[in-house]
């Protein structure tokens, strides 16, 4: 057993630590409702990560939260983050000066906090799953707490958890009884998976009626043939898709050329239409300017000048029809007015020949668009008839080899794991005797050593059950039998299973306290028990009276808690107990220290009065 006991709790508040020092065997918090108690106690399990522990509001007011504590031959101090609950907690070896990190939750790579300080107290965590001893599991047994302390027999744990902690501190299960229980358990899980794989593989071919081992070789044989034709017909069919794709690509690359023709074309008729209407107005105007000048020509009555009616009544050729005098160049005038005539007469048949080339040019233009598309149209649909009628055909025969190849392929895959199946049966069939062996075998050591540790626990609760009787009957001498089991170390009380008690209250609550007390005299006389002399209870004497029979209850407690407190184990090493309530019963002893806490001044110090009502 190593020594365990708490020197100082430790709070980082504001700038400063203080620290709330367990200086006697058995130290009393008391006071009020609502000054920090359960509090205080609680921080110290918090701190260690262990599960269903609170961090109550007066703790969490601390930067840090932790204890100083004496654990085998060194000092230790270990504090915990409030701030950041998430971050290491820190191992401090006061006696060498080394500090360690430890996670709150641990990996395969890290312990957890927990899983240190359980080393630290020398008890080995065995077992697997829920049922591995750890300092959860471990807690109930060295702490009491108020909430479950009159309800629930050692904190409401489990049968399984129970048995699993029990057998460890009595000293009968250690890494020798694991080690050939995890070896049975290990030899008969490769059994069993070894005979439910069989029995699988042997209903599954009886449900599907599955081939034989020749048939599936035959088989694999043909489908492994079938697969490679098919594969080398995917081949061949993608090579003649690909050369198809190729002429397509030629064919939509002649039907671009013919777009990009079709489009000049049509430029080159919109530019012929265009320079055609600009000539057929040229020739317009050039008809317009000698109509008028023809007009002007073939009617002398009007004035050449003015256009109006003239009087050639009487006039020569040489007499100017507007002034009817004698006008001697009037012939040269005249002559001039021919020549204009005749020059604009070539200059109208200059534009219409002009215009009719342009029209012409036009309408070849517009006849060698018309050519251009209809060249592009067949181009086109040239590409889609091929499209439609060359490479989707090709495309379907591709995608049906393709299938063909896929289904082969299942095939042999489910036809391999037939076969694997086969060979694994043939090979299983063959282990399955020696696994068998080596699971009697193993079954059978640990059998034997759990019936010699069976012997050890059996005696084990019998002293303690003699010691709980003890301790229950100073609390009430009404009491005849009490026992511990030594199948699930639970209790009965003159008959009675704890969970039958009929009220609730300091009935249960003393049965508990007397359960952990009479295992830490049991502890004192087996001295290979790893259970510390160390115990933290949480309102020992909730629902005790004035009675004369509640005051010999509450005194018989704590001259029992006392007696823990101040006694010596075998080697060497003092107990200590730590409890919490709101007054003490009976008259103070030596042994016990009493801090008083209210309100105003509450368990931990340095914090500012509280006014809550929650211990």
């Amino acid at each position: 057993m190593v020594a365990f006991n708490i020197e100082f709790a430790v709070f980082e508040v504001g700038d400063g630590v203080q620290e709330r020092r367990f200086n006697a065997p058995l130290t009393a918090l008391t006071g009020e409702t609502g000054s920090g108690k359960s509090t205080l106690l609680e921080a110290t399990w918090w701190t260690l990560g262990v599960d269903r522990t609170k961090l109550m509001h007066a703790a969490a007011a601390c930067a840090r939260v932790g204890f100083t504590a004496r654990i085998g031959g060194s000092r230790w101090r270990i504090t915990r983050s409030t701030t950041d609950p998430k971050e290491d907690v820190a191992f401090t070896n006061i006696t060498t000066g080394v500090e360690e990190q430890h996670p709150v939750k641990g990996s395969e790579a890290r312990r957890s906090a927990a899983d240190v300080f359980q080393d630290l107290l020398g008890i080995p965590r065995l077992g697997i799953g829920r049922t591995r001893v750890t300092l959860d599991l471990l807690q109930p047994w060295i702490y009491a707490r108020q909430d479950s302390l009159p309800t629930h027999y050692l904190g409401g744990q489990g049968k399984e958890q129970r048995v699993s902690v029990g057998r460890v501190l009595l000293g009968a299960d250690d890494e020798t009884i694991d080690a050939l229980r995890q070896d049975s358990t290990d030899k008969t899980k490769k059994w069993r998976s070894a005979t439910n794989r069989v029995k699988k593989i042997l209903r599954d071919r009886e449900e599907h009626e599955l081939p034989s081992l020749e048939d599936l070789q035959r088989r694999a044989a043909q489908w492994t043939a079938q697969h490679q034709e098919e594969s080398a017909r995917v081949r061949g069919a993608n090579a003649e898709l690909s050369r198809l794709h190729h002429e397509m690509a030629a064919l939509e690359q002649k039907a671009s050329t013919a777009d990009e023709a079709r489009r000049a074309a049509q430029t080159a008729a919109d530019d012929r239409e265009r320079t055609a209407r600009l000539l057929e107005a040229a020739a317009a105007e050039a008809r317009g300017r000698l109509a008028g000048l023809r007009e002007a020509a073939t009617d002398p009555r009007l004035c050449p000048q003015c256009v109006r009616p003239l009087d050639l009544t009487g006039l020569s050729q040489d007499d100017c029809p507007v002034c009817q005098r004698f006008d001697p160049e009037r012939q040269q005038r005249t002559h001039q007015f021919q020549q204009r005539m005749a020059e604009a007469q070539q200059g109208a048949e200059r534009a219409r020949e002009a215009a009719r080339r342009a029209a012409q040019a036009a309408e070849d233009a517009r006849g060698r668009a018309g050519d251009a598309d209809r060249a592009g149209t067949e181009a086109w649909a040239s590409a889609r008839a091929f499209v439609q009628d060359v490479i989707a055909p090709q495309q379907q025969i591709v995608v049906e080899a393709e299938a063909s190849v896929r289904e082969l392929a299942a095939r042999l895959e489910q036809n391999t794991e037939h076969l694997r199946e086969l060979t694994e049966l043939t090979g299983l069939r063959e282990q399955l005797p020696k696994l068998q062996e080596l699971k009697e075998a193993a079954e059978a050591a640990y059998t034997a050593a759990r019936n010699d540790t069976d012997l050890m626990v059996k005696q084990g609760t019998d002293r303690w059950s003699d010691h709980l009787l003890r301790r229950m009957q100073a609390c009430d001498p009404e009491i005849t039998t009490a026992s511990v089991s030594p199948e699930d170390f639970s209790v009965t009380v003159n008959g009675g299973a704890f969970d039958s008690t009929v009220v609730t209250g300091h009935g249960r609550t003393r049965i508990n306290v007397s359960t952990l007390l009479a295992l830490r005299d049991t502890a004192r006389e087996v001295p290979a028990m790893p259970v510390p002399q160390f115990l933290m209870v949480d309102s020992p004497f909730t629902g005790l009276g004035n009675s004369p029979k509640d005051q010999r209850t509450g005194a018989a407690l704590l001259d029992g808690l006392t007696e823990l407190a101040t006694s010596q184990h075998p080697a060497g090493t003092g107990g200590q107990v730590i409890i919490a309530c709101t007054e003490l019963l009976g008259p103070p002893q030596a042994a016990v220290r009493e801090i008083r806490t209210s309100l105003a001044n509450g368990a931990i110090p340095g914090l500012p009065p509280r006014d809550s009502d929650t211990a």
